[in-house]
């Protein structure tokens, strides 16, 4: 089975306190590299341009720049301790890129339940860390794709992530 999660508006959400920290802590990034991000990150500004009319600049207190190199390196350095949830209590695999991850999980055809049960889990914990940490889970482009037998899923997966494609 695999469950593909993606967020809203990822990148315009996270927070540059945390991101520093995490580059910090987890990444071992000091002094002068931690200076460059922390300027890239800082006195940013966004505005509305249509045609010859212009918003008032909003300074950015949080995001990370889409269409950059940088903005999906900061965004998975970010998300970095979301992998922690997902593979050491719950045992699931999964890929991450930018705000997309998913996770799978194979199982036998007689222990589908306790498979999805697991997978229902590490679900919900991957949404509540996302939440904690400022994200959201899209639920109108995330998907769960069963490979096998022809049986449905039952409502345990469907029902954490929201209302989703399920094929």
């Amino acid at each position: 089975m695999l469950i593909g999660l993606d967020l809203s508006a990822a990148f315009d959400t996270v927070c540059h306190q945390t991101l520093l920290q995490r580059l910090q802590t987890e990444f071992g990034v000091s002094e002068t590299a931690l200076s460059w991000i922390r300027s890239y990150l800082t006195d940013r500004k966004q505005f509305v341009k249509l045609g010859q009319h212009k918003s008032p600049e909003t300074k950015l207190e949080v995001g990370v720049p889409q269409g950059s190199v940088l903005g999906p390196l900061l965004f998975a350095d970010y998300c970095s301790p979301a992998t922690d949830v997902i593979a050491s209590p719950h045992g699931v695999r999964y890929h991450q890129y930018a705000d997309d991850t998913q996770l799978h999980l194979a199982m036998r055809a007689d222990i589908t339940a306790s498979g999805l049960s697991v997978l229902a889990e590490c679900t919900a914990d991957v949404k509540l860390w996302f939440m904690q940490n400022g994200l959201q889970l899209n639920p109108d482009k995330s998907e769960a794709l069963i490979n096998g037998n022809s049986q449905p899923a039952t409502g345990s997966i469907l029902s954490v992530v929201g209302e989703g494609r399920w094929r």
